[in-house]
């Protein structure tokens, strides 16, 4: 299934959701969300195993930080930045050190030959 269905499908399940919440408490439901949104903005994901990392991914889900607003480091994970031009090269060196390179899913990638 493609990334545009995905967030459709849950554009709409939460546009659904927020109809069933009472007019008076709309607005605290769009300030939580926004909050969760910020929050995981200013706070760096906790390391692997943290009894925090739940949490973290529970706060990341309701601040609809998902598709490409997705946060660029995760529990467990490393982001290394490099050009676009030189990601090929910096792929191969990680693999070459016996690191496994990890896909959008946090899975190890099929080495590439």
């Amino acid at each position: 299934m493609n990334t545009t269905a995905k967030l459709g499908g849950l554009g709409a399940a939460i546009g659904l959701l927020l109809t069933e919440v009472p007019e008076q408490y709309a607005l605290y439901v769009a300030l939580f969300i926004i909050v969760c949104a910020a929050a995981t903005a200013l706070v760096p994901p906790p390391h692997t195993g943290s009894r925090w990392a739940v949490a973290y991914q529970v706060m990341t889900t309701i601040g609809l930080n998902i598709g490409w607003a997705e946060n660029h480091f995760k529990p467990g994970q490393s982001g290394v930045r490099v050009p676009v031009a030189d990601k090929p090269a910096a792929k191969a060196a990680v693999s070459a050190a016996g690191i496994p390179v990890l896909n959008r899913k946090g899975q190890p990638e099929a080495p590439s030959k």
